[in-house]
C-alpha cells in the first residue's frame, strides 16, 4: 500500500472510531479537555505576562471535541476569540474572524459552524498577535504528529503564518483517547503539534528521535 492510500485508510478508521463514541463519553471528554485547556491558558498568561490573550479555534462540527465551553471561558476573560470562515471562491483557503459570543456564528460551507456573513475578517498582518490554535484533526501521536481531513485548509494557513509573520503561535489540539495513536504518518511539509488536550490533562508533545 502506498503512502497517499495508507493515509486514506486510517482517516477512514479514526473517523469511525470517533463516531462510535458513547455520545455521553463525549460530552463528559469535550468537557475535561476544555478544562484542561483553560488551565493552559492561565499559564500561559503568567508566562506570557499577558492578561488577554489571543486564540485562534476551530468551531466544532458533528463528533468533534466540542470548543465552546473554551469559547465561553475566553469571552469570560476579555480574551479575543477567532475563528475560520471558508472561502468559497478558493479552494482550501479560510479567512479569520473575531467574534463576541455565539450569536456570531452561523452554519457555513457543509454545515460547518462559521462567523456569520458580515464580520470583519482579521487582517494577516495581525496573525502574529495569535498566542494559541487549537488545531482540528483526526489522529494524533505523542510526538505531536497529526493526521487532518485531507483538505489543507490548515497546511496553508501555517504557510502563510509563516511567511507573513515572525512570531509562531502555539499550536494545539483537542483529542478523545480514541484519537491517541501510537504513531502518525507524516510528509515533510506537514506540521507538528506543540501541546494536546485531552481527557487527563495536557502535555507538550515529545521530540522525536
Amino acid at each position: 500500500m502506498d503512502f497517499a492510500s495508507g493515509k486514506s485508510l486510517l482517516r477512514k478508521q479514526l473517523k469511525q472510531r470517533r463516531l462510535n463514541m458513547d455520545p455521553a463519553q463525549r460530552i463528559k471528554e469535550s468537557a475535561e479537555i476544555c478544562t484542561a485547556a483553560e488551565s493552559y491558558i492561565e499559564r500561559l498568561r503568567t508566562t506570557s505576562g499577558k492578561s488577554a490573550i489571543t486564540l485562534f479555534s476551530y468551531l466544532a462540527y458533528r463528533d468533534e471535541p466540542d470548543t465552546l465551553p473554551l469559547l465561553d471561558y475566553c469571552w469570560q476573560q476579555g480574551d479575543t476569540v477567532l475563528v475560520p470562515r471558508i472561502d468559497p471562491r478558493h479552494q482550501g483557503i479560510f479567512h479569520l474572524h473575531r467574534i463576541d459570543s455565539i450569536m456570531d456564528v452561523e452554519p457555513g460551507a457543509y454545515g460547518i459552524p462559521e462567523p456569520a456573513d458580515g464580520l470583519p475578517a482579521f487582517p494577516p498582518e495581525q496573525w502574529q498577535e495569535i498566542d494559541l490554535v487549537i488545531v482540528p484533526g483526526l489522529g494524533y501521536d505523542r510526538y505531536g504528529n497529526r493526521i487532518g481531513y485531507g483538505g489543507g485548509y490548515y497546511d496553508r494557513f501555517m504557510h502563510k503564518l509563516t511567511v507573513s509573520s515572525k512570531r509562531r503561535p502555539l499550536l494545539g489540539a483537542f483529542a478523545f483517547e480514541t484519537q491517541m495513536m501510537p504513531s502518525i504518518p507524516m510528509e515533510p511539509h506537514d506540521f507538528r503539534i506543540d501541546i494536546l488536550f485531552t481527557a487527563s490533562g495536557y502535555r507538550h508533545t515529545e521530540q522525536q528521535v
